[in-house]
């Protein structure tokens, strides 16, 4: 532990820079100020390092901390910085242990500007950072968009609200003022296992989409004796794709008819997303100050566009997620009473609303409810609790670490879907969050665990898909590749980003349209893969025999036939075996 505000935290190596090259941090040690309410429950060391360009780093622990409170390191940079500056920020990191979502540590970076000791947005530099087990060197360069007078720019590290413990080493900060262009300085370029433009398993997962997600659509036309029409025209259309492609939402946006941003936000949901998920307003911890009624008008504007909504959560058993059940804590039996109670009265309310619904969230990192009551028994009450009110309603357990190297994280997972199994408890859907960090895993090690949960026979969905990153080409190509991974396997019915919109997501710098509406790099992917890459819009003739055939994206389809002045508009739906309609001119 440490109790100064004022600590000595790294020794930098001593660079030599030109003249119109100016180091920001100092060349012997970096005197970092802390915020003093997380003194108590942090700490720093220097540690020595073996096999690294760099002999020593400095050690971060959260792993005490509880709750949304911050470690912050904080130095104050002692010299100009004007507009146009060609400056750069590097350091060394590595994760130790971590219980963020991605299995990885995260630490947020900013250059912060003050005016007349107030601060002012927007910063110099603002960068949320996750890596993994392997020291990383990242280099970020960037060019000021403001002058800042000396004293009034500070190099801020928050190190998250997550327990996690970190090591960072050489930090640097270069302003090469303007002597130099932003495309001649290195950058970190993010790499994962199969990346490679010709990585073997792009070939087998293209061939998997073929099989799984295509059949052949065949149109036979005949006249009013039966016989073969040749050469009409056809043309067949893929209305709505048989996989969901989805997102969060909240029923204040989809309900609200004065605000025109909240109707662009809904031209784009309808246009690019088949599926949604309420993302707070159905959480146990908010059930009680939510409007239900409210929530229902939002599924019955989304019936009417033929768009899904699913459940999400009845049971976020921690009592950091679930405070509403905190005043149970000394008394296990009323708090079992209270779960099954809320549980009964989500599913009476809202009865009919959804299509699936999360029944437990995180179970892995968030089990001290579920410890008090007595262990993993408790997930099949509640299961079973959750199944009276919910015929045809596909219950989901919902969790994070499936794509977590392997170990605990993982193996519990599993194991806990195989718990359920063999108890005969009404699982019907596995839930993968897929919140993706800075170090993703590789793609082939994506689809071997997502054939290994499908071993359960169980539909396996990513319920809650972002990537933390400001770095739009990594976020652009991680996309493009796991959407393909996800897509091409024969046990995935769904892809749910959780949200599309900066000013409606919980991580802006994940979200696919910025604020202004703009499409970012990823958001293009997206929508190229979801409306052209995997769709179905073909027209032809029919030939001799009368037919024409496709092969397309299993889904809805409208066909229309015409010959002549003749035309006929039929709707069908198409599956992996394949479709024959038959029109009669």
């Amino acid at each position: 532990m440490f109790n100064c505000s004022l600590i000595s935290v790294l020794a930098l190596v001593s660079v030599t820079f030109a003249s119109a090259q100016v180091s920001l941090l100092p060349t012997n040690a970096l005197a970092f100020k802390t915020n003093a309410k997380s003194t108590t429950t942090a700490t720093l060391s220097m540690v020595d390092v073996d096999g690294q360009p760099f002999k020593t780093a400095l050690r971060l622990s959260t792993l005490a901390t509880t709750g949304n409170e911050r470690f912050i390191l904080r130095h104050s940079i002692d010299a100009d910085v004007k507009k146009g500056d060609v400056m750069q920020f590097s350091f060394y990191c590595r994760s130790l242990q971590s219980k963020k979502e991605t299995g990885e540590s995260f630490i947020e970076l900013s250059l912060d500007r003050t005016v007349d000791g107030k601060y002012e947005w927007p910063p110099l530099l603002e960068r949320g950072m996750s890596f993994g087990a392997n020291w990383s060197l990242i280099q970020i360069p960037f060019v000021a968009s403001k002058d800042v007078l000396k004293g009034n720019l500070s190099l801020v590290i928050k190190c998250g609200s997550y327990p996690q413990l970190l090591e960072l080493a050489e930090l640097s900060l270069v302003n090469y003022q303007q002597t130099r262009k932003l495309a001649d300085l290195p950058r970190s370029v993010v790499h994962y296992d199969g990346d490679a433009p010709d990585a073997p398993w792009r070939k087998a997962a293209d061939e998997r989409i073929d099989n799984y997600r295509k059949g052949d659509l065949t149109i036979a036309v005949l006249d009013h004796k039966g016989k073969p029409v040749t050469d009409a025209s056809v043309s067949v259309k893929l209305k709505k794709i048989a996989f969901g492609w989805g997102t969060a939402t909240n029923s204040k946006l989809l309900l609200d008819t004065l605000n025109p941003e909240a109707k662009t936000y809904r031209d784009t949901l309808v246009r690019y997303f088949n599926k949604v998920v309420f993302e707070n307003e159905m959480k146990s911890g908010n059930w009680a100050r939510s409007n239900h009624e409210q929530t229902k008008q939002a599924v019955a504007w989304l019936k009417a566009r033929h768009i899904p909504a699913r459940g999400h959560v009845m049971v976020w058993p921690s009592w950091e997620h679930s405070p509403h059940l905190v005043r149970f804590k000394q008394d296990t039996a009323a708090l079992g009473t209270a779960i099954l109670r809320l549980i009964a009265d989500q599913t009476t309310v809202m009865s009919g609303q959804f299509v699936e619904w999360d029944v437990v969230n995180e179970p892995f990192a968030h089990h001290n409810i579920t410890d008090a009551l007595g262990g993993k028994d408790r997930l099949i009450d509640w299961f079973t609790a959750a199944r009276k009110n919910t015929a045809g309603v596909k219950l989901f357990l919902n969790e994070y670490t499936m794509f977590h190297s392997e170990g605990s994280g993982s193996d519990d997972f599993y194991n806990n879907v195989k718990f359920l199994k063999d108890n005969k408890a009404p699982i019907e859907g596995i839930g993968e969050q897929g919140h993706i960090g800075g170090t993703p895993p590789g793609i082939e090690f994506v689809i071997k665990k997502l054939d290994r949960f499908a071993e359960f026979g169980l539909p396996i969905q990513i319920s809650e898909f972002d990537i933390t990153s400001d770095d739009d080409d990594f976020k652009a190509r991680y996309m493009r590749d796991f959407m393909t991974a996800v897509f091409s396997h024969p046990s995935t019915t769904g892809f749910i980003q959780w949200g599309f919109w900066e000013k409606a997501h919980w991580i802006p710098a994940g979200a696919l349209w910025d604020k202004d509406w703009n499409v970012r790099p990823q958001g293009k992917v997206f929508t190229e893969l979801v409306s052209r890459t995997w769709t179905t819009n073909a027209s032809g003739s029919t030939d001799r025999n009368g037919r024409y055939t496709v092969r397309g994206f299993n889904g809805e389809y409208e066909v229309i036939v015409k010959k002549g002045d003749r035309q006929v508009v039929q709707q069908t739906t198409l599956g992996r075996e394949g479709q024959t309609v038959t029109v009669h001119l």
